[in-house]
């Protein structure tokens, strides 16, 4: 995987993704890295914060909180992007706690787009 990776949001940057081959935050096939967060992140804080939060959390009203927000953070479209523009992936989910970020990229997606060259 790259070294570096953007996160949109309806085109719009929200933050610099940097995987670092750790696994400190979680033990599912994840990429997992540090992140910068643009201001652009500000609109959805809270519902990163509060997806995140869910995470710990396993009730039928609390995972469908979770399933609404995780709706409404993609439905502009929710995507990790190479710098150069040539790798847009789909990703199942993306989570920010502390300094870390971990996101579950869908290579096989029809919303994944490589382009070579």
């Amino acid at each position: 995987m790259d070294t570096e990776w953007r996160l949109t949001r309806g085109g719009e940057l929200l933050a610099v993704l940097r995987p670092d081959g750790q696994a400190l935050m979680t033990d599912q096939q994840a990429v997992e890295g540090r992140y910068e967060l643009t201001p652009a992140f500000e609109s959805v804080r809270r519902l990163f914060e509060r997806e995140t939060a869910l995470l710990d959390v396993d009730s039928e009203q609390e995972n469908a909180e979770w399933a609404d927000i995780w709706e409404e953070l993609s439905a502009p479209g929710l995507f990790i992007e190479s710098p150069d523009g040539k790798k847009r992936i789909d990703i199942l989910w993306i989570h920010f706690k502390n300094d870390r970020a971990w996101w579950f990229p869908l290579y096989r997606s029809p919303k994944t787009l490589i382009r070579e060259g």
